[in-house]
């Protein structure tokens, strides 16, 4: 995913799968790689918290055999060699490229963060622009150790300033992929990124992404989207976050249906979103697959 990535047509599709925690498996490998998407976003959370379950599930995604762009989440801690060479099946030198960006183009899955990724479309260059991998939200670096040994960000000011170099290197039009949505989106429970487990709620976007957002717009750079999860669609008070939200002329998407397997009246349905992309248009909608109809 190093390369430009160029639509067969003149609309270029994403399909984004929000967190998995466990939820994908051979049916998704199917149904998902049959739709003719150009490439396939994970917006992390793979596994239930354990290293083998998040390793298990980019064991299957690698299956997918269509580009696709893993974000590490919070559950997703695990050896990032490991992780890297599972979505891969290979050992080695690719494994550890891709933690920096420099993976083999051929290699159709890559973990994603702090990276650049190009997309071509009906004469629009677009950047699609990975953030901070691992982000549990709040106000504070999570994993602060790991984070340093793997990516050499020890605060959010380091991983801010990461993030605004990626926007100077980027094109004029930008995506954000990220983990966790930005600051800014709201601080009550049931709002994009708002915090429903402690009293009183809060904003618990990332700070470093909406700064990373402010400056590309600062530099003149329209962002068209900003796609993420973490904070699951179904708060725990029971109530419904929006899964999208339109601000200052940017798209805001939250994909995390958590459980995203779910049973409904008739059938098992599958839960996704779509992006699509043509000449001057940006459009998202929700995709409910069914498994036996």
């Amino acid at each position: 995913m190093s390369e430009t990535l160029v639509a067969t047509g003149d609309v270029l599709r994403i399909g984004i799968v929000g967190d998995l925690h466990t939820h994908w498996d051979e049916t998704d490998v199917h149904q998902i790689g049959a739709l003719d998407y150009d490439l396939v976003y994970f917006t992390g959370d793979l596994g239930g918290g354990t290293t083998q379950s998040s390793l298990n599930m980019a064991r299957l995604i690698a299956r997918l055999g269509k580009p696709a762009l893993v974000m590490p989440g919070n559950n997703d801690t695990v050896d990032i060699g490991r992780l890297a060479a599972e979505l891969n099946h290979q050992q080695g030198l690719n494994a550890i490229l891709s933690i920096t960006g420099k993976q083999d183009a051929a290699a159709p899955v890559a973990l994603c963060g702090y990276s650049h990724h190009g997309i071509h479309v009906a004469g629009r260059d677009i950047s699609l622009v990975a953030g901070r991998p691992h982000s549990m939200g709040g106000p504070a670096l999570t994993f602060p150790d790991y984070m340093g040994e793997t990516y050499g960000i020890h605060t959010l000011d380091s991983s801010t300033e990461r993030l605004c170099a990626l926007v100077d290197d980027a094109c004029d039009e930008i995506i954000f992929l990220a983990h966790n949505g930005p600051v800014g989106l709201g601080a009550e429970p049931a709002d994009m990124w708002g915090c429903d487990f402690k009293p009183g709620g809060g904003d618990w976007g990332d700070t470093d992404l909406a700064a990373a957002i402010a400056y590309a717009q600062s530099r003149g750079k329209t962002v068209l989207a900003v796609v993420a999860g973490h904070m699951h669609l179904r708060t725990k008070q029971g109530e419904e976050r929006p899964w999208q939200r339109q601000l200052n002329g940017t798209a805001y998407i939250n994909a995390a249906r958590v459980p995203r397997i779910f049973s409904g009246d008739d059938d098992v349905y599958r839960h996704h979103v779509v992006l699509e992309i043509g000449a001057q248009t940006l459009a998202f909608r929700e995709v409910l697959l069914p498994q036996y109809g």
